[in-house]
């Protein structure tokens, strides 16, 4: 209870900093935003996470925000029974899918933006574009297209409803966006757009972290940095483990 209301005192303290700032830049920006924290560490009792987007609208409009990535090459594949056997058979390789999405909004998305809009601006789990590494026809690819984002929702990482945007005195405005405890590390991308009538006025971008901390985080950078190493000593401690467990099991 007193780290919520830590942070609450924070995002409050930061809108305020925020709006303070907002009219020396009210001429050439209509969005001032930031993002709290910046930085999310993961470790073995990680188990999820926040973040608050928070900032000043300096022109009306209706606010959306989207929180994306990593994005990393994605193959999916359909296995097919042969002889009794299922085995893979057609497969489709998509580059760039993000591995995380997220969002919230001012208004019901479909008050804010036509279906087009959605697609051209890639606004929602249903309008991400996921760009194939070799040529299929529509047809073939749009299955496949469901099956990553259907797999992703399944794991949690593509959040299935849309978050509200809390909007204060008609400027200020705030999103809470949740990382689950198996949220990818990586770098994340925080866009916030203004929209009004269907069209795009201004969007900002902020960055988020994600990474490992403690053993964890030396384990998997030792692994990274020393593959053939990490291996050798990976294969040895698998057969001490089993020495160990049969002479144990000979005693007994």
């Amino acid at each position: 209870m007193m780290l919520r209301r830590m942070l609450l005192n924070l995002t409050i303290l930061a809108l305020v900093s925020v709006a303070l700032s907002a009219p020396l830049a009210a001429d050439n920006e209509p969005l001032v935003v930031d993002l709290l924290p910046e930085r999310v560490e993961v470790d073995s009792s990680f188990t999820g996470s926040t973040v608050i987007l928070f900032g000043v609208k300096t022109q009306p409009g209706d606010i959306i925000v989207t929180l994306r990535g990593p994005e990393a090459p994605v193959v999916v594949r359909r296995k097919r029974r042969v002889a009794g056997i299922w085995v893979n058979r057609d497969s489709v390789a998509f580059r760039d899918v993000p591995q995380y999405y997220a969002m919230a909004a001012s208004r019901p998305i479909d008050e804010i933006m036509e279906a087009k809009a959605l697609d051209r601006n890639q606004i929602g789990t249903g309008h991400i574009l996921l760009n194939t590494i070799w040529t299929r026809t529509a047809d073939e690819v749009d299955s496949f297209r469901e099956a990553v984002r259907r797999t992703r929702a399944e794991e949690g990482l593509y959040a299935p409803e849309i978050g509200e945007i809390v909007v204060i005195d008609g400027s200020l405005f705030r999103a809470t966006l949740t990382l689950p405890a198996n949220v990818p590390t990586g770098d994340y991308v925080a866009e916030t757009i203004l929209v009004r009538d269907s069209e795009v006025l201004s969007r900002r971008e902020v960055h988020l972290t994600v990474e490992k901390s403690g053993i964890s985080a030396e384990i998997y950078n030792f692994a990274r940095g020393q593959g053939a190493l990490y291996g050798l000593i990976a294969i040895a401690a698998a057969l001490v483990a089993g020495w160990v467990g049969g002479v144990a099991f000979r005693k007994n």
